[in-house]
């Protein structure tokens, strides 16, 4: 079988690194241009959404920094992928691929997997395109998730859990709110990790938007962790969900000579997250917003307080805290582009955002993390 890399397994060329993070720094500095240096004007003007739907989907497919790239590219050509059995999905579509008449199944099988997630969520970003525009919530999405929207499954389930949650929340009457339930239903079938945003569901009832009602968020954060504390007992269900297997115990390993930076890369990371929502929390107690964007807002807020709760009981570098926190990005970026759009952000907010994305991301290109 041909590669398109050689290389293996985290041995990274330099010079890969460097051409990765110099494409995600040409986009971020478009990202600059567009947004710090110009005045935010909705209109639906003439986007090149097309042309970087297409970049994206293609720098997901050879997208080599990632540790997904490495395990599916030797699970594709491995004869027994009954470890699929759960999600069939991927057998199909691993079968497909290797009866392709070219040596390159495992590009096709990430242009299916990755390129859909990113085709999916664009189309829920252009539900919501009488209040933010499309092509630029894709950019946002590139510019603060670079090196985590191309977690292969999840990244799928990711996209069609939100545009389950968005065809819910914009489309009126009883068949269409269960067609939406039931797509949001259906990522489950494309990751178990989705079963987190499946429990969840349930926020779209409790109005976080409220200050009155956030006080509801800290006993519901209990009896989560609660309810994780008893749970853990049963790590088996736990590493089944997240994929906590090898590669994720190698992820975790870092060199006694990176620990400092790494400690304040994940800080970074984390806050790029959450200082985001803590100004759109800040901005939903006092502003009136469409309900189509309060359920996508407490759906985001019920999530990120799951990552905490898993970040007190396993620890800050938890692979479920961060994998559970992930699961956010394509709301975050729906969330910031509306509040952009609706010129709620000052500059200097704007920026500490930029900041914070730029910094994580370049520390993981740096580190092949």
């Amino acid at each position: 079988m041909k590669y398109f890399y050689s290389f293996d397994e985290f041995s990274i060329p330099y010079w890969i690194r460097v051409l990765y993070w110099g494409l995600y720094m040409t986009v971020f500095v478009y990202a600059v241009w567009k947004t710090l240096l110009s005045t935010p004007k909705f209109k639906q003007q003439k986007e090149v959404t097309g042309l970087f739907a297409v970049f994206f989907a293609l720098y997901a497919v050879f997208y080599c920094i990632n540790p997904d790239y490495f395990r599916y590219r030797e699970w594709l050509h491995v004869t027994n992928i009954d470890f699929w059995a759960k999600e069939k999905f991927y057998i199909y579509t691993v079968l497909f691929c290797r009866s392709l008449p070219f040596d390159y199944p495992f590009e096709v099988f990430r242009l299916i997997v990755w390129g859909g997630a990113v085709f999916i969520a664009y189309y829920s970003f252009r539900m919501y395109r009488g209040l933010l525009l499309p092509g630029f919530t894709l950019l946002l999405l590139f510019v603060f998730n670079a090196g985590t929207f191309c977690y292969a499954r999840a990244s799928l389930a990711m996209a069609i859990y939100f545009f389950g949650i968005a065809f819910f929340l914009l489309h009126n009457g009883k068949i269409f709110k269960l067609l939406g339930i039931g797509i949001a239903l259906s990522s489950f079938y494309f990751h178990r990790e989705l079963l987190i945003g499946i429990v969840i569901l349930p926020c779209l009832s409790i109005p976080f938007e409220r200050k009155s009602f956030s006080f509801i968020s800290i006993f519901l954060l209990l009896f989560a962790i609660i309810a994780i504390y008893f749970v853990s007992s049963n790590l088996q269900f736990l590493d089944e969900m997240f994929d906590n297997d090898d590669i994720s115990s190698k992820i975790e390993e870092f060199s006694d000579k990176g620990q400092g930076a790494i400690r304040i890369s994940t800080i970074i990371g984390y806050l790029k997250y959450f200082y985001p929502f803590y100004l759109l929390m800040k901005i939903f107690w006092r502003k009136r917003v469409p309900n189509s964007v309060i359920g996508i807002y407490r759906i985001t807020y019920g999530i990120l307080m799951a990552s905490v709760a898993f970040m007190v009981v396993f620890g800050l570098r938890s692979i479920y805290a961060y994998r559970v926190m992930y699961i956010t990005m394509i709301p975050l970026a729906l969330l910031t582009a509306y509040g952009y759009y609706q010129r709620y952000f000052t500059k200097k907010q704007f920026l500490i955002m930029m900041i914070l994305a730029v910094i994580s991301s370049s520390v993981r290109f740096i580190n092949a993390q």
